[in-house]
Order: C-alpha cells, then structure tokens, then sequence
C-alpha cells in the first residue's frame, strides 16, 4: 500500500511553491513601496 505522501506528491511540491510565491509577491509589493516614496520625494524637490 502507498504511504500518504506517495499518493499525494502534488500536495507536498504545491507548499514550497505557493510559500515562494508568496515571498516574491511580498519583496515585489516593498520594492514597489519604496520605488513610489523615492518618487514622492522627487516630486517635492522638483516642485
């Protein structure tokens, strides 16, 4: 008989992957944070 985790592999590679997504949604989200504050702060010198 299969082990739990044999019948099921999908379920084990999908919560490193989601995990990983989710990580670079975040880096990307402060990244984007910091990208509009360095514009904001532009806009106040120029202006």
């Amino acid at each position: 008989m299969n082990s739990p985790n044999q019948a099921y592999p999908e379920k084990e590679a999908s919560a490193p992957i989601a995990s990983r997504s989710e990580e670079a949604l975040r880096v990307i989200e402060e990244y984007a944070k910091g990208l509009q504050e360095i514009i904001k702060k532009l806009r106040r010198y120029l202006n």
